[in-house]
């Protein structure tokens, strides 16, 4: 080996040479690379979870389940001092657990809440007949509530 080393081309030692050699062999193949194919794809996202909601046969109708938000807005007639309940079911098609909070505004001053979904929906068990969360939801007006009057509340579900 030291033999050839020391060996010299047009004076140069061949030593240098051949590792020159390599590197040029190395740099062009990677520059002899080629685009063979190229392709763009669109991605839609939908939304993963549906909510439904129940009034438990209120207003003369029978255990019936909507879609939310198959209304713009629920109207509920009652006086000071009365108790609502809403059935509420959370389907979660994804492959994994989501977390959703319930953020509520509007005119809350004279009603008290409970029921509604704050954390981790899990992953769908593939039966869409089986929600993944339900609850009900109790909505109570304070026995102040000054009335006639009517008050706008806003619930909006969020999810991360």
């Amino acid at each position: 080996m030291k033999r050839f080393l020391s060996k010299r081309w047009h004076r140069i030692p061949v030593g240098i040479v051949a590792v020159l050699m390599a590197l040029v062999l190395v740099a062009g193949s990677a520059f002899a690379a080629y685009d063979f194919l190229g392709f763009r794809t669109e991605v839609f996202v939908d939304e993963p979870l549906t909510v439904e909601y129940n009034l438990q046969g209120q207003y003369g109708g029978d255990a019936n389940w909507h879609l939310l938000p198959d209304q713009d807005s629920l109207t509920i007639d009652g006086s000071a001092g009365d108790t609502f309940s809403i059935d509420l079911r959370i389907n979660n098609r994804a492959g994994g657990p989501l977390t959703v909070n319930t953020v509520i505004s509007g005119d809350t001053t004279y009603f008290t809440f409970s029921g509604f979904p704050n954390g981790s929906i899990p992953a769908s068990d593939g039966d869409d007949n089986i929600p993944e969360w339900s609850g009900t939801v109790t909505i109570a007006i304070n026995g102040d509530a000054p009335a006639p009057a009517t008050y706008t509340i806003g619930f909006v579900f969020q999810r991360s």
